[in-house]
């Protein structure tokens, strides 16, 4: 099974996979093993068995300080900024960029991505609980204006949510179109997926990436050469350029 996985959505083998396929017994009896798909109903309820959903708001903060003070005023999008998250669990960190896009000024867009359709509903639903832990131990005190917080709870304001939007999706197909997002940040999802699937993931990245675009990954997410990225600076750890042609 955890073969399947890997050829459908590069799931890695792992403690934390096996035990969540343990849990998932139920359905594994149902698959229809000549027929992997992410669109199976049977194999959807699986992926959102094993799929790991952990996120919150301005999580790395240090790295979103640098995108907000460095990468985002260098970015020239194409008329509407485009920024993307992928493997965007349940949306705290689309909602992120959407603060950090809205602080920006000018038209923009951000969409979130992810296989796991309870999280989408989340997502969608934007509505989440203070904690504990404090879920907002991370958001600058400025930046709590454009969140309604309130009876232990909090969401994005009005004005953010036409710009945002949330579908599903696979990294590992052509989920995303060519040449297109200004920015996309990728964290915490390549570290559950084998190595085949990683450099399928970051090359479909690199691809949906306009030349002179921003990536995010993770700090232990180190690309390999040739794949038409470059380090943004040797200053900000995790943040890669896309070449303006492709090496």
């Amino acid at each position: 099974m955890q073969e399947r996985l890997a050829g459908l959505a590069g799931f890695s083998e792992s403690d934390v996979l096996r035990n969540r396929l343990l849990r998932a017994a139920p359905i594994l009896s149902r698959l229809p093993l000549d027929r992997a798909s992410i669109d199976h109903p049977d194999w959807a309820a699986l992926l959102d068995a094993v799929t790991v959903q952990e996120t919150r708001m301005f999580r790395a903060g240090a790295q979103i300080a640098s995108f907000r003070a460095e990468v985002l005023p260098a970015l020239a999008p194409r008329g509407t900024l485009s920024l993307i998250s992928a493997g965007c669990a349940t949306g705290e960190e689309a909602w992120t960029l959407a603060i950090l896009a809205a602080g920006r000024g000018g038209p923009w867009q951000v969409e979130g991505l992810d296989l796991c359709r309870p999280a989408l509903e989340a997502a969608n639903a934007a509505r989440y609980r203070l904690g504990p832990p404090d879920a907002l131990r991370e958001v600058p005190e400025a930046d709590r204006a454009w969140l309604d917080i309130a009876d232990g709870w909090f969401e994005p304001v009005a004005a953010l949510r036409p710009q945002v939007r949330f579908r599903r999706g696979n990294l590992l197909d052509a989920c995303l179109p060519d040449a297109a997002a200004d920015a996309i940040l990728c964290r915490n999802v390549l570290i559950y997926m084998t190595e085949e699937g990683r450099l399928g993931v970051l090359k479909r990245l690199v691809a949906a990436l306009r030349p002179g675009g921003a990536l995010l990954l993770g700090p232990t997410d180190r690309p390999p050469r040739g794949i038409g990225l470059v380090p943004w600076s040797r200053d900000l750890i995790g943040i890669w350029r896309r070449e303006a042609t492709d090496a």
